[in-house]
């Protein structure tokens, strides 16, 4: 600073001091800026004095991500600990006619961050996104897969936002739940509280039934060890599944046979799994089978909805009494009725599956209860409605999706769908669902179902979420130096390899849209690979190339499932085989072969 000729020594020096205060005032705000790391004006993470562990826990998460970026650890400490007027990340309980559900307000000022939210889980979701615009992104399981930039400092700018989901439940059904997946579990369900879902579907004991543990979903294995991961991230926690035998077990068929189904004029048992069907018109059937529910979930608090739902395999039984449509769903009201005694706010569910269990009833259905709906072709789109109309002063109905990652639906090649899956959102709420539970099977096959759900998340919060703003935004982050061209090749898989809609393997042979897509696939997948392989060969940097490898392994598959499933030659099937053994490193990407075979080994023939 120059000073005037002619001005007074001591105006001088006042006027040097007051610019000196002046510039150390703009530099320790930054401007109107709130910043941790060099240069610091917040370093503590403030909590009410008398909270919960999901707001502990937010706070801790907080503290150890702005860490890692940084280097600089904030101090948790309780409200009335620390002054009002001290700069700080605050976290307030609050309910406000601006939050639904479990939204939440993020306010920037000079006193700090507020983030706020009726429901604690809202806060937790407001510190995972506070942790993204500090350039945090989560879009696989892992912390090897997450990016957590290192950075001197990280800025916050002022302003007030407010964050509300579009729907009100956001779930997954994991598959492979068992006591040797722990390990994936946790990271499975830490993955889904970062991208801000927050219901989870698990089964007591579900047995697998097919080649292999992919179908296995045994929470009694487990939830020692996740219960406590679920809880403090406060996920809504159903309890379900095609677990009937835990509660009307088939050592009841050798004293009361009459309880179970007939079929072909018979009641007998089957092969387990998913022998043992009950007969749903037999009272003192379903009373024994309501009592055992009530009893579980008396015992059982931590649980919030739990399911009814009949044995999978079909095999409902064929008496008279069974064949009113209304008979599973007027089982499922009994359970219902005895819940409510022992447990009055839990939700009872109903599955709408097969055509014993579609039509609605007559009249509303009963305040504890909820339905999910499964979609399927032909009347059962139809029916949709008239649940959603009945369950309107219910628990509501919920859509079941198969299509984001189900490897059974998908016969082991499950879409990379950033379309669809940012659609389904807007789709179930013209329907008027609750929200949507997608089945994930198995959670080992990561990599498709996580980017699927990655886009589905999103527009859960973001009504007018852009899905190609979003396609750029994970490539930007996930590929490094690459992203550009790797943006580059996943609008070429979108739009050439496999753009919408969906063709089904197993519906589609033989139809004339498919067989040209088999005839293309050669050319198509040789331009990508070409550029893959070249973007590959450019790259530096061995995490990159492990991300880039998975999105080649994920085109050749795709070639050789095309090639395969059009010829329906037992040699195509082999080389796909041969191709998944050779490639053991990929099973995030791919199904392991025994599962591959036995699903598909139908398709095939000499």
């Amino acid at each position: 600073m120059i000073p005037q000729k002619n001005l007074p020594v001591p105006q001088i020096f006042i006027s040097f001091v007051l610019a000196l205060v002046l510039f150390s005032c703009a530099h320790q705000k930054g401007n109107g800026k709130l910043v941790i790391g060099d240069s610091a004006n917040l370093n503590h993470i403030v909590i009410p004095d008398e909270t919960d562990e999901v707001t502990r826990f937010a706070a801790t998460e907080l503290q150890d991500y702005l860490g890692k970026i940084t280097g600089s650890r904030l101090q948790i400490i309780s409200s009335s600990s620390v002054k009002d007027d001290v700069a700080a990340i605050r976290m307030i309980h609050e309910n406000n006619d601006k939050l639904k559900w479990d939204g939440f307000g993020i306010e920037t000022d000079h006193q700090g961050i507020l983030i706020s939210a009726a429901e604690s889980r809202g806060l937790l979701y407001g510190v995972y996104t506070l942790l993204e615009e500090a350039g945090c992104s989560f879009f696989y399981p892992g912390q090897e897969e997450e990016v957590v930039p290192r950075k001197v400092r990280v800025e916050f700018q002022p302003g007030s936002r407010v964050f509300n989901p579009v729907l009100e439940h956001r779930g997954l059904t994991p598959y492979g739940l068992k006591g040797s997946s722990v390990e994936l579990g946790s990271v499975f369900i830490d993955w889904m509280a970062k991208n801000r879902m927050n219901f989870i579907l698990v089964s007591e004991d579900r047995p697998s039934d097919c080649a292999g543990s992919a179908h296995a979903s045994i929470w009694k294995e487990v939830s020692d060890e996740l219960l406590p991961e679920l809880q403090k991230r406060g996920f809504v926690i159903e309890m379900s599944e095609h677990c009937t035998h835990v509660f009307f077990p088939r050592s009841l068929f050798d004293q009361h046979p009459d309880w179970f189904a007939l079929n072909d004029g018979e009641r007998k048992l089957g092969e387990p799994p998913y022998s043992g069907q009950m007969c749903y018109s037999n009272p003192d059937a379903v009373e024994y089978y309501a009592s055992a529910i009530a009893d579980y979930a008396s015992i059982h608090p931590e649980f919030h909805i739990i399911g009814t739902w009949p044995l999978d395999g079909g095999n409902y039984c064929e008496c008279e009494g069974c064949k009113n449509p209304q008979t599973v769903f007027n089982a499922a009201k009994r359970v219902a009725e005895k819940v409510k005694k022992v447990r009055p706010d839990m939700i009872v569910e109903h599955l709408a599956y097969r055509p014993q269990t579609w039509q609605p009833p007559a009249d509303e259905i009963p305040a504890n209860m909820s339905v999910l709906w499964c979609p399927d072709i032909g009347a059962m789109e139809d029916l949709a409605g008239e649940w959603i109309q009945k369950s309107s002063m219910a628990g509501g109905v919920y859509q079941f999706e198969y299509y984001m990652g189900d490897n059974y639906r998908s016969r082991a090649n499950v879409w990379l769908r950033p379309v669809f899956s940012a659609n389904l959102v807007q789709n179930a709420l013209e329907k008027g669902f609750r929200g949507v539970i997608s089945l994930v099977v198995p959670m080992e096959n990561w990599w498709r179902y996580s980017f699927n759900n990655w886009f589905f998340a999103r527009a859960c919060w973001d009504p007018a979420f852009d899905i190609d703003a979003g396609l750029h935004d994970y490539c930007q982050k996930y590929y490094g130096a690459q992203a550009a061209e790797t943006e580059e090749v996943c609008a070429i898989i979108f739009s050439e390899l496999h753009p919408e809609p969906y063709k089904e393997p197993y519906k589609e042979i033989g139809d004339e849209s498919f067989m040209d897509q088999a005839t293309g696939i050669q050319p198509t997948t040789s331009k990508i690979l070409d550029r893959l392989n070249r973007i590959i060969e450019n790259n530096n940097d061995p995490a990159i190339d492990e991300r880039l490898v998975r999105l080649r392994t994920y085109v050749e598959f795709f070639r050789l499932c095309t090639e395969a499933f059009s010829s329906q030659k037992m040699e195509d099937l082999e080389k796909l085989l041969h191709y998944i053994e050779g490639h053991p490193d990929q099973d995030m990407v791919l199904m392991y072969p025994e599962y591959f075979h036995w699903r598909n080994l139908e398709m095939f023939h000499q």
